[in-house]
């Protein structure tokens, strides 16, 4: 049997697993009641990208509460089961994260555009961003990734070299288009924790625990979205 994760952690990631899903859906919801007011197309496309990202990750955090619940087991067809269940969901939100981001991008310019404001490049950056998200989801796809049986090093890097370039265009556009530092700080710091798992967390899991200051990331960037409503 695998090793088992102390009781205390197993709750905590549960709770906070639970809670992150919770906040995303309640965000949601307030987004699209909000598309009917002043901002209606930037509510919309937050609404979009929120609910997207929460049902996203809900494919591979649903799963990881109910191993957490159940315990570990040496089952052979239960942990067939698991992996199956656990590389789809890191494969649908790997997809979801993707669109995210494209969504970001729409939100904020519908939010910052109008007569007069909206940077000269806006369509040369809309573009790359589409075609490096399409890179990045096609990738993703490839079998090679190997997403049910654990994974494969080599392609968790490849996939995430265009996501990465989005990060750094968002940023860019955040930070000197926008002056939205505060934005832009939580994508870089979300990007440099999700890097870190992918580049380290094989050889040592506890580098998984980045994923809960990356979410958290998401959690106040969507927030401050909500107050711009």
């Amino acid at each position: 049997m695998a090793k088992q994760k102390p009781m205390g952690m197993r709750i905590g990631e549960s709770v906070f697993c639970a809670g992150y899903l919770l906040f995303a859906l309640v965000a949601g919801m307030r987004f699209l009641s909000a598309s009917k007011g002043a901002q209606p197309g930037f509510a919309l496309t937050c609404a979009i990208m929120t609910l997207l990202l929460g049902a996203g990750d809900a494919f591979h955090l649903v799963p990881r509460i109910a191993t957490n619940i159940k315990g570990e087991t040496d089952d052979t067809a239960a942990l067939d089961r698991r992996a199956f269940w656990l590389g789809l969901g890191n494969l649908v939100s790997s997809i979801t994260m993707t669109v995210f981001y494209l969504c970001l991008y729409e939100a904020m310019a519908l939010l910052q555009g109008g007569p007069g404001s909206t940077p000269a490049g806006l369509g040369v950056v809309r573009t790359l961003l589409l075609v490096l998200a399409v890179v990045r989801i096609a990738l993703c796809l490839f079998p090679q990734n190997r997403w049910s049986t654990g994974g494969d090093a080599a392609w968790g890097i490849r996939r995430n070299v265009p996501f990465v370039a989005m990060g750094i265009i968002t940023v860019f556009y955040l930070g000197v288009w926008y002056q939205e530092w505060t934005m832009a700080i939580l994508v870089a710091l979300s990007f440099a924790c999700y890097m870190g798992v992918v580049l380290y967390a094989r050889e040592r899991p506890m580098m998984g625990m980045l994923m809960i200051p990356k979410t958290i990331c998401y959690i106040v960037l969507i927030a401050g979205l909500l107050g711009r409503l």
